[in-house]
């Protein structure tokens, strides 16, 4: 009996050390029985993560800690891609009691309202009015939420009053362009009285909003800028002038904070227009990771789904890797430090080892899990730079065969036979002749993460994830340009340094830009996109375009959504005749966005309505739900030409209480974006994944 006990005493100290005590030292931990087929790290997007639901699996970084101290001074969070700022906001978003997504597209603007000539100087007053124009939509997005929880006017200060009043019913990007208008014509008018009215308007707010006693904390996290990121320079300056008013909002009333959710890449393009960045800087906090915070990650993720937990700290590893030092060397040494890759890598490796029965995850599990990882890896970093360097991914498909490592030299024979590649001139026109000289090539590809700069045959420095690491090493002849060791075996790269390319040395070939529809090649794909977009542009609303309306839809579908979406058909009738749906499309997705929505709602079918006019009603969300069904499923998308509204939202909350069904507005608007993206070699779903979020959120 008492060995029963002493046994029972162990099992419940062990479980009792799982929330992170020592190490478990020598002593074998008993993992569960079968364990490896029941092990799921989840998704390694945070967009589309169930895990995240539990508080547990958080890693506690100074970002995260950053974020949830209210009274820091941190409200930019920058880093690369997957590095766990979406993480970050769904938490804040989670636990906080005041907080609202905001997902803006007014970085992506279709026209310009103002002179940029007028706005370029961060110090004078033009600018200094954008700003203003800024942080006075954001303080109403705030008033906005202070209303839905007070629900009176009674006793409210008569400014702010006024201004809910006034533009309670419109979303941030509405209000924001108006509030920009007013300024932009007061500017160009010359009418200084105008001016400063509209310039003065939101300290005056910010005053009263001051002076509310009793408020709550409350708290904006703007998210997913790169959804609408063009990088024009209108697009810029409103995002630099948008930074400025966050932390303008955040700093001036003690009850409201904005937090910014940004990445590296379009960050360092504000720090070089923006002559006072230094104020935005001392409130950046970078999603840099060490390799504790990383194992830490793994383990609680390792552990989510069992009652007994083994202790976090390196047990928790030790005990589900055979060879757990060399596993750490060989994964942590493989995916420069970012989350994501990691959670990528380890669940790669957990599928080979349950496919292969072993009861732990063996180094050969590792080994056999790197070149589907690097080949993952490569596709991620076009698709991540796609807006900044359109069709990079092209660029870096034509180092496929060549040598891990170059030299200057070699660069320069690199680069000269790109400029004189066909494809790569009308694909990457925009930027790659911005680009003649190798010390610029070698300085987009160190930005990138693609390459790393060392001494010749020395260790090469790779940039960090955060934002700190701005400038490279010095790039000469002296230096030799290696290509990081997560894209070698994506590449299939020789062990050896390039020094020269000879002229007969053709370029390598590799399916980045794989399974194009219709038989395209990529310049005719691109070609395609760009024809829809000028047809999207140039067609009529009402009856008279309608047709056409709804053939750029059904191009849209198939050029963008081409992975996930098949079987695409115009004008599908059912059985009897009676039921005429735009276009349908077979859903064959296995991961992200579309999946979700076949899971969620049985959509092995997506309709797809067509409404050439700016304004639906209840009877185009109707029309939509009839044709939703037990065999189609009941997620249905309907496209038109205006702006999402309120009124929208109640349509669609009515349907989703009567039949638990979804339908999903779309506006010409969004349509562009795909177009654009697709063009670009963006393959992700994270615009359209944001779309339903936020109506999801609105009808919940």
């Amino acid at each position: 009996m008492s060995s029963k006990r002493d046994r029972r005493r162990e099992r419940l100290s062990q479980a009792g050390r799982s929330g992170g005590g020592a190490p478990e030292g020598r002593r074998e931990v008993q993992i569960p029985r079968n364990g490896i087929a029941r092990l799921n790290l989840g998704q390694s997007f945070a967009e589309y993560d169930d895990s995240l639901s539990d508080p547990q699996v958080f890693v506690h970084t100074p970002a995260f800690s950053a974020a949830q101290d209210f009274r820091g001074a941190k409200f930019f969070f920058v880093g690369r891609r997957g590095t766990g700022k979406t993480t970050i906001r769904r938490y804040c978003d989670t636990i906080g009691e005041h907080t609202r997504v905001i997902v803006p597209e007014i970085f992506s603007p279709a026209s310009s309202i103002l002179d940029l000539d007028l706005f370029g100087e961060s110090s004078k007053r033009p600018f200094r009015s954008l700003v203003s124009a800024f942080r006075r939509s954001l303080q109403d997005e705030i008033l906005n939420m202070w209303r839905q929880d007070h629900r009176s006017y009674v006793g409210l200060p008569a400014g702010i009053q006024s201004e809910l009043e006034s533009f309670e019913g419109l979303d941030f990007d509405s209000r924001t362009l108006q509030f920009i208008s007013r300024v932009s014509r007061a500017l160009a008018s010359g009418d200084e009285q105008q001016w400063l009215t509209e310039n003065k308007a939101a300290k005056k707010i910010a005053e009263e909003m001051k002076g509310l006693s009793g408020s709550s904390r409350y708290t904006l996290l703007i998210d997913s800028i790169d959804d609408f990121w063009e990088g024009t320079s209108t697009g810029l300056v409103y995002l630099t002038a948008f930074m400025h008013a966050c932390l303008e909002m955040s700093t001036q009333i003690p009850w409201t904070r904005s937090l910014l959710f940004l990445r590296e890449n379009i960050f360092e393009r504000v720090r070089q227009v923006d002559s006072e960045s230094s104020r935005l800087e001392t409130s950046v906090v970078g999603l840099e990771w060490t390799d504790e915070q990383l194992l830490d990650l793994i383990e609680r993720r390792l552990n989510r789904r069992f009652t007994t937990k083994i202790a976090l700290g390196g047990a928790t590893w030790n005990a589900w890797f055979e060879n757990p030092e060399q596993a750490r060397a060989e994964i942590f040494g493989f995916c420069q430090k970012r989350p994501r890759d990691v959670l990528i890598y380890v669940s790669n490796a957990i599928e080979s080892a349950q496919s292969h029965h072993h009861t732990k995850i063996m180094i050969e599990d590792i080994q056999q899990a790197r070149r589907r990882f690097s080949d993952n890896r490569l596709k991620d970093l076009g698709d991540e730079y796609a807006e900044n360097y359109p069709q990079i991914a092209l660029v870096l498909s034509r180092f496929y065969g060549l040598g891990r490592r170059f030299t200057l030299t070699g660069v320069e024979a690199m680069l000269d036979r790109l400029l004189r590649d066909e494809e790569v001139k009308k694909l990457c026109a925009s930027w790659i002749f911005n680009a003649g000289q190798p010390e610029r090539f070698v300085r987009i590809l160190y930005d990138i993460g693609f390459v790393g700069i060392g001494p010749a045959g020395g260790q090469a420095r790779f940039r960090a994830l955060g934002p700190q690491d701005t400038s490279p090493p010095p790039i000469s002849d002296s230096n030799d340009i290696e290509i990081h060791p997560c894209y070698w075996d994506a590449l299939d790269l020789q062990d050896q340094l390039i020094r020269s390319l000879p002229e007969e040395r053709e370029f390598g070939r590799i399916g980045l830009l794989v399974d194009l529809p219709d038989g395209l090649d990529a310049t005719h794909y691109s070609e395609e996109i760009t024809s829809v977009i000028k047809r999207l542009e140039a067609c009529p609303r009402g009856t008279a375009g309608a047709s056409e309306f709804e053939e750029i839809v059904g191009q849209a579908i198939k050029l963008c959504f081409f992975r996930a979406l098949s079987n695409v058909e115009a004008r599908v009738r059912d059985v009897d005749g009676r039921v005429v749906r735009d276009w349908i499309a077979a859903n064959r997705a296995q991961s992200g966005f579309w999946e979700l929505v076949r899971q969620r709602y049985g959509a092995t079918q997506i309709i797809w309505e067509c409404k050439n006019y700016d304004d639906i009603g209840a009877a185009d969300f109707q029309q939509v739900d009839y044709y939703l069904n037990e065999a189609v499923g009941h997620f249905g998308i309907i496209v038109f030409r205006g702006e999402v509204s309120p009124a929208h939202y109640s349509h669609i909350r009515r349907i989703s209480e009567k039949s638990k069904g979804f339908i999903l507005p779309l506006t010409d608007r969004d349509l562009k974006t795909f177009l654009r993206q697709a063009r670009n070699g963006k393959v992700k779903e994270d615009h359209i994944q944001d779309r339903y979020d936020a109506v999801a959120r609105k009808i919940s």
